[in-house]
């Protein structure tokens, strides 16, 4: 298949490219129109000048002249400018404007470290200073960004009970999380669901461990190993452009001082509903060494523990069934980081940059399942264990050369999905129910003997193990070219990219019933886990000890038969084989004249997929007749013009615009088609080789004021068209398969499927703050706030489509796009204490289509309250204690509508306690 963007928008496509080859004539008509033929590289650090922290986003202007650059992520700076002598002024929010004055010469390389002073002496204060910095440098790299972007520092992070990084985003504006288990896991930026999003680690994707989708759980990554968090709104030309919602870019720690520097963490916690203890710590050693800092090293290591549950009832209106689940759960995040970098002289340097994260997973799931129609009752019990990995290494450097610059990184990633075992046995009873919901928040079910053991009988135990994996291998360049053009400065970029990736996916399922002699439930019975389910509204008597099980199988094989055909057809239709290679080139530049700043550059990719999985053929009498191989290909290019501006208002207050092309890939588990049937769940997945990926035009405006005791205003606006958008439909009571013989009579099947267009439009308002301007305790107080409103129309064929009428449509709002999501925090802080409540709110979303308007599937709106304290004792140690969670808010969904709920699962609250330190030792 071979696709190229903008068949639907090429005229707004030619009006953009259009104005970037304007652009780019003036970049090539550098030599002609620069009277100035020599340059000198100006290049140095900026940081505070009292505990000598590095200030990321500070700016450099040369007096007089349209020249000047902002420092990155670590404080420095770079400049190529003519010959001279210049007064410089150097800005940063929350800091004193300093002017200093010096010469360059042409060709020659002049080092400058800046040392700033606070504003205030309010910002002096252990307490003050440290929350502001953390603001104050996610504000300023927001500020003099080129694209529309959020950013939150690491000290920022820390201030939010948010143990992962899926949980750190919630707090962005515009950002939704989807959990799992009540804990943050996918990321939803403005409305559209995960695979809208782009996962970076260090500027570089990074794979997905899980088999069938390209995003990643991002609760698999601590918070504490990153340095900060960028999500970028609006895309450039040198970015992936695989990316409709917005690109998220987890950035990793480096080396600041010559001193060493030994942070960290030790934390106990408490989880309410299992009524057990949690653990957390964390240790960050860096030190940068050399007479003139050349080396630097830092090593960063966490661990996590957690002991947590749920109590859940799901149920099947259609088929009159309802569902009670008791979930046991132990997880465990393990970190790992370090970053090596070498400065051979002012010009050249290199880095090594690694993260290892492992997220353990062990679930024990205890259920009944009430069928009154067949006068059944199953019993059931899972213990399952997966462990995720992600691996991501980048080697790379960067040169500075008279005239021009180049940067170049090869990137090796991994990421793995390894479940040694999923066990789950089942015992049916022939026992009578009746179900009814008085007040539809609970299920009355009237069961008798239900919970006694001695009424079930073994029906099946199933024995699986899997193993995704997913590797990247990446290697790129860049080439910047610094000119001047009449009044402006300039900055012309160009560079290309390879990424080769593989992915795959093995299972191992065995499933065994009984041949005679299997002994009844109550054989292999335990102590219930939790003093009460559902706050007692339930009674579910002892749970099946799964282990114990487990012993009787390996010690009685002769008892057990193995469904030896249903083996095979599972092994075949869920395993695959993918490749995928992905060509990239752009070309940009960036011109800055006074408070006006353009970027502007087209982007072309290539993607080549290729993959191997089988197809079972079934009979007419059910049998499986034969397994055959498939193989199947996908092509597919895309042109990304692109377009950014922002002009200064004055020197607090930027007005931005972008414009701009991106696209969606479909995820791996969608285009393979590949089948995969869960009876005992009654749900069966299958793919779509069919699938186009997502087109998107993007338009975004923003006016942002940024106020110098550090905070910020921002009001914008965001409208996106969506070509061929991805959903996922469920099909509910449908023959399985499709097409063929059916295997199964009535089964809920999800398939991915392409709409026809959507349009999505939306607000976004943030606001935050310290509200000093308030008299006596109250200039303490800070709010912290943001709202995002958010309306998407998609087109698709109906539902109600015929023979008669093939071609008829409905509208939908896009699946995962929930129409308010918000953040609303309050903190008092004093130079010793810091208390702060935070509100996290999003509206009701569409999860899933429905075969029809009364099937489809939504998650219902949610608020979240935590709380947090602090305490510090001086600039080396601070106490801390967060809870979470305290309103007990439930994950609520329903189907067609609101009072007819399908899902509610509890977690409770849970709490930490713990203390952080920040020292360094001197030489």
């Amino acid at each position: 298949m071979q696709r190229f963007v903008g068949t639907k928008t090429d005229s707004m496509k030619t009006l953009i490219i259009g104005l970037l080859l304007q652009l780019g004539m003036m970049s090539a008509g550098i030599a002609q129109q620069n009277p100035e033929s020599g340059q000198a590289l100006l290049k140095g650090q900026i940081r505070d000048a009292i505990n000598k922290s590095s200030l990321s986003g500070a700016t450099l202007r040369i007096e007089g002249k349209a020249l000047g650059t902002s420092a990155d992520l670590n404080g420095f700076y770079e400049m190529y400018i003519p010959e001279g002598t210049y007064k410089i002024q150097v800005s940063y929010l929350g800091y004193r404007d300093t002017l200093i004055e010096l010469s360059v010469n042409t060709g020659t390389t002049t080092i400058k470290n800046i040392l700033l002073s606070s504003s205030s002496d309010e910002l002096s204060g252990v307490t003050i200073t440290g929350f502001l910095q953390g603001q104050a440098k996610a504000l300023n790299q927001q500020k003099n960004a080129d694209n529309i972007k959020n950013v939150i520092s690491a000290d920022q992070i820390g201030r939010f009970p948010d143990p992962n990084a899926a949980e750190a985003l919630q707090r962005v504006p515009g950002v939704n999380i989807e959990r799992d288990q009540g804990e943050g896991r996918y990321v939803l930026v403005r409305g559209l669901a995960p695979q809208f999003t782009n996962i970076s680690v260090n500027g570089e994707q990074i794979p997905s461990p899980e088999a069938d989708v390209r995003f990643v759980a991002l609760d698999a990554i601590p918070s504490d190993q990153l340095a900060s968090i960028e999500v970028s709104k609006s895309l450039t030309p040198d970015m992936d452009g695989d990316a409709v919602g917005g690109s998220v870019n987890l950035i990793t720690r480096q080396a600041q001082s010559p001193n060493l520097h030994i942070g960290g963490s030790l934390v106990g916690g408490y989880n309410q509903l299992m009524q057990e203890p949690n653990l957390q710590g964390q240790l960050q050693l860096d030190k940068r060494f050399g007479k003139k800092q050349q080396l630097g090293v830092l090593l960063n290591s966490n661990y996590y523990h957690n002991h947590l549950g749920s109590d859940n009832w799901e149920q099947a209106p259609g088929d009159n069934e309802v569902e009670l689940r008791d979930y046991e759960l132990i997880r465990t995040r393990m970190g790992l980081g370090s970053t090596i970098d070498y400065k051979f002289n002012n010009r050249n340097e290199v880095y090594f940059r690694t993260l290892y994260s492992r997220f353990t997973d062990r679930e024990w799931r205890r259920r009944y399942v009430f069928i009154p129609e067949d006068d059944e009752i199953e019993k059931m019990t899972k213990d399952r264990f997966e462990a995720q990995t992600i691996l991501s290494m980048n080697l790379g450097a960067k040169h500075n050369f008279n005239k021009w610059t180049l940067q170049y990184e090869g990137q090796y990633s991994e990421g793995r999905q390894n479940t040694p075992y999923d066990h789950e046995v089942g015992f049916l009873a022939d026992l009578s129910s009746n179900l009814s919901f008085p007040d539809s928040k609970f299920p009355r079910i009237d069961a008798p003997g239900f919970n006694d053991n001695s009424n079930y009988e073994f029906n099946e135990v199933e024995y699986g193990k899997t193993l995704a994996k997913d590797r990247n291998i990446t290697a790129k360049f860049e080439v910047g070219i610094p000119y001047q053009f009449k009044s402006g400065t300039g900055l012309f970029r160009f560079g290309g990219k390879v990424r080769m990736k593989d992915k795959s996916y093995e299972i191992t399922n065995d499933v065994f019933e009984s041949s005679g002699g299997v002994p009844n439930a109550d054989a292999f019975d335990e102590d219930p886990v939790k003093s009460e389910f559902l706050k007692g509204r339930y009674n579910l008597g002892r749970p099946v000890y799964m282990s114990g099980f487990n012993r009787f199988f390996n010690a009685n094989p002769g008892l057990f038969e193995l469904d030896v055909e249903g083996k095979e057809m599972d092994e075949a239709l869920e395993a695959y084989q993918a490749t995928e290679d992905v060509y990239a080139a752009f070309a940009m530049a960036k011109q800055q004249w006074k408070r006006l700043m353009v970027v502007g550059g087209v982007r072309y990719e290539r993607t080549n997929v290729n993959y191997n999985s089988k197809d079972v053929i079934v009979n007419g009498a059910g049998d499986l007749e034969s397994i055959l191989p498939v193989t199947g290909k996908s092509d597919y290019d895309f042109i990304l013009p692109q377009a950014q501006f922002r002009y200064e208002l004055n020197r607090f207050t930027n007005l931005r615009g972008s414009a701009a092309f991106s696209y969606a890939r479909p995820n791996f588990g969608e285009i393979i088609p590949s089948q995969e049937i869960n009876v005992e769940d009654n749900e069966a997945t299958v793919g779509n080789a069919n699938l186009v990926p997502t087109s998107a035009f993007n338009l975004d405006g923003m006016i942002e004021h940024y106020f110098g005791n550090v905070g910020v205003a921002s009001a914008g606006i965001f409208y996106k068209k969506l070509d061929d958008f991805i959903y996922r439909r469920i099909l509910f009571g449908s023959p399985y398969p499709l097409s063929g013989n059916p295997i199964v009579p009535s089964i809920d099947v999800i398939q991915a499927q392409n709409g026809n267009q959507a349009n999505l439009l939306g607000i976004e308002l943030a606001f935050q703050r310290k509200l000093d301007f308030l008299p006596g305790f109250l200039k303490n107080l800070s709010v912290y706030t943001n709202y995002t409103y958010t309306n998407s129309k998609a087109t698709l064929q109906s539902r109600e489509a015929d023979e008669d009428k093939p071609d008829a449509e409905e509208e939908i709002r896009l699946p995962g796009q929930a129409a308010h999501v918000g953040n609303f925090s309050l903190a008092y802080e004093s130079k010793k204490i810091v208390v702060r409540a935070s509100v996290n709110f999003n509206g009701q979303y569409l999860s899933e289509v429905g075969g029809s308007k009364e099937e489809d599937l939504f998650v219902k709106s949610r608020a979240q309250l935590d709380v947090s304290a602090s305490y510090v004792f001086n600039k080396r140690f601070r106490l801390f204690t967060e809870l979470l969670n305290l309103t007990n808010q439930p994950f609520e969904a329903f189907q067609g509508n609101k009072n007819l709920l399908v899902q509610r699962e509890f977690y409770r609250w849970w709490g930490r306690f713990g203390l952080k330190f920040d020292l360094n030792v001197s030489k």
